[in-house]
């Protein structure tokens, strides 16, 4: 049957009316689980009880429930409002700053490159400087 472009009829206003004042959203599962604490909830949040106080007063009474059904439990059947609204956060420390590299003092550098040299003739053979060129392996030591 196809639904014409008349008005309906006042008997099927009347019908879906009353229909829609006796209508009332059903918690989800795990709220209405909570239902039956809801007086002992609220006052547990009038005495700034934590979440997760909340949860483990409830399972010591082996009513299992998560953090997240009591944080919706209270913003949606006790209306609770979250205290501070989700907002970007501030960097706690000022951005750093590239500083230059400055040499180090004409005093230390000399005996800086006095050490690594004394160190270099100190070395035996094999551990000596670096020859340049293509590394290619000792036999006598493979």
């Amino acid at each position: 049957m196809f639904m014409s472009e008349q008005n309906p009829s006042d008997e099927v206003m009347s019908r879906l009316t009353s229909r829609a004042k006796m209508f009332k959203r059903q918690p989800p599962p795990k709220l209405a689980a909570l239902l039956p604490f809801k007086a002992l909830i609220k006052e547990l949040r009038a005495r700034n009880a934590a979440y997760d106080d909340i949860r483990l007063i409830l399972a010591e009474e082996k009513i299992m429930v998560t953090l997240d059904a009591i944080y919706r439990f209270c913003r949606d059947v006790l209306g609770e409002t979250p205290n501070q609204p989700h907002k970007a956060r501030s960097p706690k420390h000022s951005p750093m700053t590239v500083q230059p590299v400055l040499p180090p003092p004409a005093s230390v550098q000399p005996s800086i490159q006095a050490a690594l040299q004394e160190r270099r003739e100190r070395l035996p053979g094999l551990w000596g400087r670096r020859k340049r060129g293509p590394h290619i392996a000792d036999s006598k030591n493979l």
